[in-house]
């Protein structure tokens, strides 16, 4: 049996076609080696770096895909409204003015590998989970004046500690509202997070490429 699968490697490979492997099975669901080095790429493209594909990068771009998969789930079970495609195209018209336009993209794409749908389909991924984000846990954070002020004050010590000199802020409707803003985005990513990690413990994971454990 291995000979068999070793030569069919082998045919693939003179072919030149790329063998994909397993990487996690998540439930019934798999991602393979493929999935996490085209995360990878796509970061990278959407970053302007070039890509890393050490151990480290790969956990993190596994680490990802899983929990897109947790989140895929719960919007399927939930029913929660998905991004039209007008919204896609909104994004990926965002994407193209970054980067410096259509031909400038196009040459991007080409460098990291990348297909047009591709990216799509990530830029799509990633608006279906902000989604999932505001509809799930944006509405039970709540940031309290008091808060705002316990935030100020500890800024405040950190920068006369830093020089006693400094001129400090004022606490302004605009220094509020940029506080304010700042502990809802903590607070949603922090229930984000455990939430994550109690859907994790919800389902079967296993690591066929132990490496990314």
């Amino acid at each position: 049996m291995r000979l068999v699968v070793a030569c069919l490697a082998v045919c693939a490979l003179m072919q030149g076609v790329t063998v994909d492997s397993l990487a996690i099975a998540v439930g019934s669901t798999v991602i393979t080696e493929l999935q996490i080095d085209e995360d990878l790429r796509v970061a990278a493209l959407l970053n302007g770096q070039p890509v890393v594909r050490d151990v480290e990068a790969r956990r993190a771009a596994a680490d990802r895909l899983v929990g897109q998969l947790l989140i895929q789930h719960e919007i399927e079970i939930s029913r929660y409204p998905l991004p039209s495609a007008e919204e896609v195209d909104t994004l990926y018209a965002s994407v193209e003015k970054t980067m410096g336009g259509a031909e400038r993209l196009k040459e991007l794409l080409e460098k990291y590998s990348v297909t047009q749908q591709t990216l799509r389909a990530h830029l799509m991924a990633q608006l279906s989970t902000l989604r999932f984000i505001e509809f799930r846990f944006r509405p039970d954070v709540n940031v309290s004046d008091s808060d705002i002020e316990a935030v100020y004050q500890r800024e405040l010590t950190q920068m006369h500690d830093a020089d006693p000199t400094v001129q400090l802020p004022i606490l302004d409707a605009s220094k509020k509202a940029q506080l304010s803003e700042r502990l809802e985005e903590e607070r949603t990513d922090a229930a984000l997070n455990s939430w994550l990690a109690e859907s994790r413990k919800q389902v079967n994971i296993r690591y066929i490429d132990t490496s990314l454990q």
